[in-house]
């Protein structure tokens, strides 16, 4: 059995760090002026408890899959890297700017998906600053570098790809999202995959800084 190594769990738990320091930041500058936002499109997408586990799951592999790249590919995360702090960055200057909240589900039931889905609604109150969504963004940047990844094979590409899926269309089934949210995740994700593709520089750099 192989040994668990260290390095690619710190840096994955230094991201989601983070991230969450500034998203907690973004809420209490940001205050209570958000905008509540939907249209005709989430009024057509129902309510689906069931959603509530691929939406989970995100949870797991945002350790896990970086956790892959270390092994299999680590100048894919460094690109990775980069991409992810230039991804939370910017959608924190735009929940600042223009912060927005969504209407959520009351959940009555109490079978174990209500309960997680409780659990989610209860962690995330208020839901603020939900455009751009990072669920989305970080899923979508998974699809595109787990799809050119090197030394891995098709399997593991086309299940990532599948699963990160799920989690993109959860978000609007779970009703943490609405439809331009995650519209505005993906188009981040687009935008700063092009910016760090040309960033050879300050990949190779956070290559040596973290002797990858």
């Amino acid at each position: 059995m192989k040994k668990l190594e260290l390095k690619p769990l710190i840096i994955s738990i230094s991201l989601v760090l983070f991230q969450s320091i500034l998203y907690a930041l973004s809420k209490i500058i940001s205050g209570s002026n958000a905008i509540v936002i939907g249209g005709c499109i989430d009024a057509l997408i129902p309510f689906k408890i069931i959603a509530i586990i691929p939406y989970c799951i995100w949870y797991f592999l945002i350790f896990i899959i970086p956790y892959y790249y270390y092994k299999k590919d680590k100048e894919l995360l460094s690109k990775y890297i980069l991409s992810y702090v230039l991804i939370t960055l910017i959608a924190n200057i735009i929940f600042i700017i223009c912060p927005t909240s969504v209407n959520r589900p009351v959940v009555t039931g109490n079978d174990i998906l209500s309960n997680m889905t409780k659990i989610v609604f209860f962690v995330d109150n208020n839901p603020v600053n939900c455009f751009p969504s990072l669920h989305c963004a970080i899923s979508f940047l998974w699809i595109i570098y787990s799809l050119n990844m090197k030394n891995t094979n098709k399997y593991f590409k086309i299940i990532i790809s599948i699963i990160s899926m799920l989690i993109i269309i959860s978000t609007l089934f779970i009703k943490q999202h609405v439809f331009i949210d995650m519209i505005g995740g993906i188009c981040i994700t687009i935008l700063v995959v092009i910016i760090t593709n040309h960033l050879d520089s300050l990949i190779n750099k956070i290559k040596n800084v973290l002797k990858l």
